[in-house]
């Protein structure tokens, strides 16, 4: 049944109420930590499915102190650490090669001894490409540090970013709570720069983005990252700090035409190229047999110094002695050399992932949440409207895995896909205790009258079939118990009605069987009528040859009550096609689902003649237009009915072939006047 106005809007200010709620839900959920667990995930899955290895800038080369090289270098170094020989020679083979920079992922704080601390400031300073790290600890972890250099307050500043401090740009420490852990101060003056190693955790501990600078005391530190390219691209402009201006716009530096975006805490968004193994990565006993080679006369592979020429030679360790290890989107262990390398990576190319701008989570959350109403509002079918639901999901998901591919942007996913979902689920419940109550109500009416098969053609087809009250030609049929007043009188009660009881259901099976539609009960008599919910089927040939086997069942219920010691019954049938009212009829508290009109009465007038022509069933000449050939019949004159000047013709239907015809012949109307004998 079409639902009517009071349901529909009804209906539609849930719908809209669920898109409110789920939406407000979708975007309070984003501000959580398990919101932004869920984004990080949903970005984590994007930066792994997207990795593009090939694209990796090729000028990264990473020497590594791996577990393989402790172990290999373990007789003739001694156990990690090792002394700062190791470190002055691999430095000065490198700067054979005139490296563009050489970075070094360690803290070289304390005294080893004065001559090899001397031999490893020299040698750092004559190659100029060296960048070596430093740190920011907490206090008191600073103070428990043995290695803390006293002095190191007096000679940080010297190292502050040439870059300078900008309002917003850069992760600010509080004073009181972090202290700097330096290089010995000749070993910082004899770099050519010093780096910040602080790695940038989100919440759940993955490092995703990374501070381009930060803020202590006034002045502002590069990472290790941005002082190694500022080293390595000599050519290049210092950045500069551009804010957010426009609505699609977004925080970054400019070096030289280079638009490197960043957060509105400058940190970069790490676009990641693949794994710890995107860079090359030369074990360094490889690199230390390279430089002694007769000492390795079996070592596979010899990186002669010309091997580093113009590189970015990034010095760290992945070894497990070294503790250096973070996790990221590819792994739950990384060495943490590989944020730095990408981080390089990121600046020399200026590609960095930009974060979405919060107007664009809220668009996105509120228009998937509407279109989860909506699903509900235009579709019917719930299956139809999850498949949907589903499809849009991929669709969404697969719209921002292209553009985190091809524009780097980081498109909210959780939520608009959350909001999507529950706007659906609630527009749902929306449904159910509106129009759905409305469709529980008429398919239990529907049930208790009309045939299974009926029912489910009617709920598939509500658009298409209005009960409202509509004209339309059906079929007929009304029966009656002959001298069933006399048996009231005779019978006990209790036997009367469970007598009725199997007559009743016996008919209604019938009529059900040929896809009749039971009206109602009046006392022992029963109004169906046929071709309501059928369409294309001959209405009349299905009345008639039910009303045959109704006479049928009737003898056969006789011989059963007989047995039983009960008496037989007899039933008179008039069945008559034609134009009804059919549908909800009345207003207000008083309405009922029927089919009143002409041929209704018709057909009751038909059912009473069966008394003075003793027969069982009458049909009217509109029916018989519609049996064709099926149908045996005997005339048996003309009545008029009250109202009508023009008799119609009736017969006595005695037998009916089964032979199902599908086909409805022209439409029969009670005003079309055709002889008797033309019929016959």
């Amino acid at each position: 049944m079409a639902a009517d106005s009071n349901t529909k809007r009804a209906f539609l200010k849930g719908v809209i109420l669920s898109i409110i709620l789920s939406a407000t839900l979708a975007l309070g959920l984003a501000r959580t930590r398990a919101g932004e667990w869920l984004e990080n995930g949903s970005q984590d899955v994007r930066a792994r499915w997207t990795a593009q290895p090939a694209k990796a800038d090729p000028r990264i080369v990473i020497i590594d102190i791996d577990n393989a090289s402790l172990s290999t270098l373990q007789e003739k170094l001694g156990r990690w650490p090792w002394t700062r020989r190791v470190w002055t020679e691999v430095i000065r083979y490198v700067s054979l090669g005139k490296p563009s920079a050489i970075i070094v992922d360690a803290i070289f704080g304390g005294e080893e001894n004065n001559a090899v601390d001397s031999e490893f400031a020299r040698i750092t300073k004559e190659s100029g490409k060296v960048v070596l790290g430093f740190t920011f600890l907490s206090t008191k972890l600073e103070r428990a540090n043995e290695n803390s250099d006293q002095n190191r307050k007096e000679y940080l500043e010297a190292h502050a970013s040439k870059f300078g401090l900008r309002e917003g740009l850069g992760e600010v420490l509080p004073e009181d709570q972090f202290e700097a852990h330096l290089p010995l101060e000749k070993l910082a003056n004899a770099a050519a720069g010093l780096g910040c190693l602080n790695a940038s955790e989100d919440l759940d501990g993955v490092v995703r983005s990374i501070p381009l600078q930060y803020q202590f005391r006034g002045r502002a530190y590069d990472s290790l990252a941005l002082r190694g390219v500022q080293l390595a691209s000599p050519q290049k402009s210092l950045p500069v700090w551009h804010k957010r201006e426009g609505l699609f716009d977004s925080n970054y530096l400019v070096r030289t035409g280079l638009h490197i975006p960043v957060d509105d805490q400058g940190r970069m968004l790490l676009l990641w190229r693949g794994d710890a193994k995107v860079y090359p990565r030369l074990p360094i006993w490889e690199v230390i047999c390279s430089i002694y080679s007769a000492q390795c006369p079996n070592a596979e592979h010899n990186y002669p110094p010309d091997y580093f020429h113009d590189k970015i030679v990034l010095i760290g360790a992945s070894a497990t002695a070294s503790s250096d290890v973070h996790p990221t989107p590819f792994s739950a262990v990384a060495p943490g050399f590989i944020a730095h390398a990408t981080a390089m990576d990121n600046l020399l190319n200026a590609e960095a992932l930009r974060a979405a701008p919060f107007w664009l989570l809220t668009f996105s959350v509120v228009a998937m949440a509407s279109l989860g109403g909506l699903l509900q509002l235009h579709l019917r079918s719930i299956a139809v409207g999850a498949a949907i639901l589903c499809l849009l999901l991929a669709l969404y998901f697969g719209g921002s895995l292209a553009i985190f591919r091809n524009l780097h942007l980081v498109l909210p996913v959780i939520a608009p896909c959350l909001g999507l979902i529950t706007s659906f689920g609630a527009s749902t419940v929306a449904r159910y205790v509106t129009t759905g109550r409305e469709l529980r109500r008429t398919r239990g009416v529907l049930d208790r009258y009309v045939a299974p098969q009926l029912v489910d053609y009617v709920m598939s087809n509500l658009e298409k079939i209005h009960l409202n009250g509509d004209k339309r030609q059906l079929t007929i049929l009304i029966s009656d118990v002959r001298n069933f007043t006399t048996m009231t009188e005779k019978s006990e009660p209790m036997e009367l009605i469970s007598l009725l009881d199997d007559y009743l259901a016996a008919m209604t099976e019938i009529i059900f069987k040929y896809n009749g539609i039971v009206d109602k009960f009046i006392g022992d008599g029963i109004l169906a009528y046929w071709g309501a919910f059928t369409p294309g089927t001959n209405h009349a040939q299905e009345a008639s040859q039910a009303a045959v086997e109704m006479i049928e069942r009737v003898e056969q219920l006789n011989q059963q009550w007989a047995k039983q010691g009960k008496g037989p019954i007899s039933i008179g049938i008039g069945i008559n096609t034609g134009s009804v009212i059919f549908g909800n009829i009345g207003r207000g508290k008083k309405i009922e689902f029927t089919v009143i009109g002409d041929a209704v009465n018709l057909a009751a007038r038909l059912e009473g003649l069966n008394k003075e022509f003793h027969t069982s069933i009458i049909i009217s000449e509109f029916t018989l237009q519609m049996l064709g050939d099926t149908a045996k019949v005997r005339p048996l004159g003309g009545v008029k009915v009250k109202g009508k000047t023009i008799e119609t013709a009736v017969f006595e239907l005695q037998s009916m072939a089964l032979i199902p015809n599908t086909t409805v012949p022209s439409q029969v109307t009670p005003d079309s006047k055709t002889p008797a004998k033309s019929v016959l």
